[in-house]
């Protein structure tokens, strides 16, 4: 009797054992209150009809991190996106990367109709990831101080007809003004008393394909409003790099270069400005940030004009 109730015992300790932990239940709250912090346009905007207006500018910021992560410089010449087309595992650890996006905060919704947000994402362990992979390889030198804990990007989307929307598409517009004007300031940056960036870039594919890196590259660090709704949109951009890419090709072809770039030069800064479309044009709520095609034409335009500023 005594043996069974101790195998009785063993086997209820061992289910006990082997028994799922039972977890705790979700709270379940109702705010009612959910919607009384919004602005007064948005409160008759449809719950489904909000989401794909916050969806939209999720992917619209997102969009721009994936082009902010495709051209990080590794050294004065190799971008991530360089190595990712031409390594698969490369372009996985992008992909991984990608996958990591988190938005910061909660949405921003405007009286205007704009609805903002902003996500980032880590990227030191995606440059690490791909240094630690080429090692060995490429032999790629890493500028570490290119190398960020985090970037983040605005992403916007507007309900479509609001003054918000007006003023996302001028912000749009005024982007690709100011990647205009860079590209312009860039190509007119006198390397030597009688050439410019813009006579080397014509002349190699190799410094044309990072004349259009380095515009690419250009940090938005300022957006304006004003009051016809047109928008003001202000952009950085080093130079440097491509200086000591243009100077390291030269001189490889047995011509030694000796540059004269002046120091206000090798940091860009312009501002651009975009007005809002036609009344009655057709437009969806997305309003997205200046695709890569749409830039490298301006750059195209740029390297092809008979003059640059």
């Amino acid at each position: 009797m005594k043996k069974t109730l101790a195998i009785l015992c063993a086997t209820a300790c061992i289910a006990g054992v082997m028994a799922p932990v039972a977890e705790a239940a979700p709270t379940v709250t109702i705010k009612k209150d959910a919607l009384a912090s919004l602005p007064a346009i948005w409160k008759s905007v449809p719950a489904a009809k909000r989401l794909q207006y916050l969806r939209a500018a999720e992917l619209d910021a997102t969009r721009i991190l994936a082009e902010r992560i495709m051209g990080i410089s590794l050294d004065g010449e190799t971008t991530v996106k360089d190595l990712a087309a031409a390594d698969d595992t490369v372009k996985g650890t992008v992909a991984a990367t990608l996958k990591g996006v988190k938005t910061v905060g909660s949405p921003t919704y405007h009286e205007d109709g704009r609805v903002e947000v902003i996500r980032a994402v880590k990227t030191r362990t995606l440059v690490e990831s791909v240094i630690t992979h080429l090692t060995g390889k490429k032999g790629v030198s890493v500028v570490r101080e290119t190398i960020t804990e985090e970037i983040d990007a605005l992403g916007n989307a507007a309900i479509p007809g609001s003054t918000g929307h007006a003023r996302v598409m001028a912000k749009r517009a005024g982007e690709l003004d100011v990647y205009r004007r860079l590209s312009e300031r860039v190509a007119g940056v006198q390397i030597t008393a009688d050439s410019t960036i813009k006579d080397f870039a014509v002349e190699s594919d190799e410094i044309k394909a990072a004349f259009s890196n380095t515009v690419k590259s250009a940090e938005i660090t300022g957006i304006s409003y004003l009051e016809d709704n047109s928008a003001e949109v202000t952009a950085t951009l080093k130079v440097g790099p491509l200086v000591s890419l243009i100077t390291k090709t030269v001189s490889a072809k047995g011509k030694v270069l000796s540059t004269t770039v002046k120091q206000e030069q090798l940091v860009l800064e312009e501002t651009g400005v975009g007005a809002p479309p036609t009344p009655g044009a057709k437009s969806s709520a997305a309003a997205t940030a200046p695709t890569t095609t749409e830039i490298d034409l301006i750059i195209s335009t740029t390297l092809s004009s008979e003059t640059s500023l």
